[in-house]
């Protein structure tokens, strides 16, 4: 099948467009829009729109239903299962008061829409026992229901510095398409690269400066999409394992089952905000210790990289040996040692004091204390961020 170009370059640029106004028009819905810059998971300085699952869901649109797109009926299923995942994001978004809970149940109610929609669900991974427990359908439903959910809650953990969300998307995207374009599965490599040049729109603006952010809506609706394509891929296509499509996820879904286990160890909440995070510990433990006079924003993009490697690793590794389930078992349970090591690795570093460039006492923490640092910003706002070492988060 060939597909004409504009049918991939109109739905990016239209996003782009759709992400700069919402940056230029701030002024005019940023007091319902923006992000605040105090709170536990705060690290920009300035109010920015959190609103680019706006753009990404109206770049979507205008795919859908562009002449030269290929047939985009699965496509269209997609968005409309989407909706509840998508309408709490921008609820929360717009609010800040949609709880942990209410939004779970909605990535879980799209999750059943999807099924009902297209008919497929997670009838097997390839481990014996347990594809005939999978054999039923109303396990199979629920196994992907729940699947769905979590993938959809880990893209928005993930989503804490400029480009990281949405860098992983496009990185998992272009995998998934990658591997159905091996299969002869077309119709599924269209929509994922759809789904890959919308979410590059977004990118441009939001990577590396920052002015405008996924938030709950865009980190909710590219979860969504990203866990149901992952369903579809080895469901349409028997030649292709399970395990490639949670290969290709695990870097998300690692990073909230290892913070979940983190928090039910030292009884915490399981679904309290905190920056014990990964990308949070790069960020403090790393960034600002080894480049304290880069400016913050472009602090902020510098942690993307890094994680973008665990993606990329696990991608191409998907695509390569996607027929292969043990080989992707032992590669699964590789990359969980990987970032378990690069946890350890990044806790023992010592934090160090973000600071403005007219402050600039440094403060040499002990290494088995958690320590409380105040600073003040220009505006002479006292603001106090968390950091954390090895001993107090594991």
């Amino acid at each position: 099948m060939i597909t004409d170009i504009s049918s991939y370059y109109i739905p990016f640029i239209a996003t782009a467009i759709i992400s700069l106004l919402l940056v230029l028009t701030k002024g005019f819905h940023g007091k319902h829009t923006c992000d605040p810059t105090v709170g536990i998971q705060k690290f920009h300085a300035c109010h920015t729109p959190r609103i680019g699952g706006i753009a990404i869901f109206c770049g979507l649109i205008i795919a859908c239903f562009l002449p030269t797109t290929p047939d985009t009926k699965l496509l269209k299923l997609m968005l409309i299962a989407s909706l509840p995942a998508f309408a709490a994001g921008v609820i929360e978004d717009l609010t800040k008061k949609v709880g942990v809970k209410t939004r779970l149940i909605a990535t879980m109610f799209s999750g059943a829409i999807a099924w009902w929609l297209t008919g497929y669900t997670i009838n097997h991974i390839d481990i014996q026992g347990i594809d005939s427990l999978l054999s039923y359908l109303p396990i199979s439903i629920a196994v992907t229901v729940f699947a769905v959910a979590g993938i959809s809650n880990a893209a928005n953990i993930i989503d804490g510095f400029n480009g990281l969300s949405s860098g992983t998307m496009i990185i998992s995207f272009s995998a998934i398409a990658l591997i159905a374009w091996q299969v002869g599965d077309t119709n599924l490599m269209h929509i994922c690269l759809l789904l890959t040049t919308v979410t590059a729109g977004f990118f441009i603006i939001n990577f590396p400066l920052g002015k405008i952010f996924l938030g709950d809506s865009g980190a909710y609706l590219l979860g969504f999409m990203l866990a149901w394509v992952a369903v579809m891929l080895p469901m349409r296509n028997p030649t292709v394992s399970p395990w490639a499509s949670l290969l290709i996820c695990s870097y998300p879904f690692i990073e909230t089952t290892y913070s979940m286990g983190r928090r039910l160890i030292h009884k915490s909440c399981t679904s309290q905000a905190d920056i014990a995070h990964l990308h949070s510990l790069i960020k403090i433990n790393a960034i600002n210790r080894h480049f304290p006079d880069v400016p913050k924003h472009l602090r902020n993009s510098m942690v993307s990289p890094f994680c973008w490697l665990l993606v990329i690793i696990t991608a191409s590794i998907s695509v390569a040996y996607y027929q292969q389930t043990t080989l992707l078992i032992v590669a699964s349970i590789g990359i969980f040692a990987l970032y378990t090591i690069s946890y350890k690795i990044i806790t023992r570093l010592a934090p160090s004091l973000e600071q403005t460039p007219s402050e600039q006492k440094i403060y040499q923490p002990t290494p088995k204390e958690t320590i409380s640092l105040e600073y003040r910003s220009p505006r002479k706002e006292i603001i106090e961020e968390s950091l954390i070492t090895e001993d107090s988060i594991n």
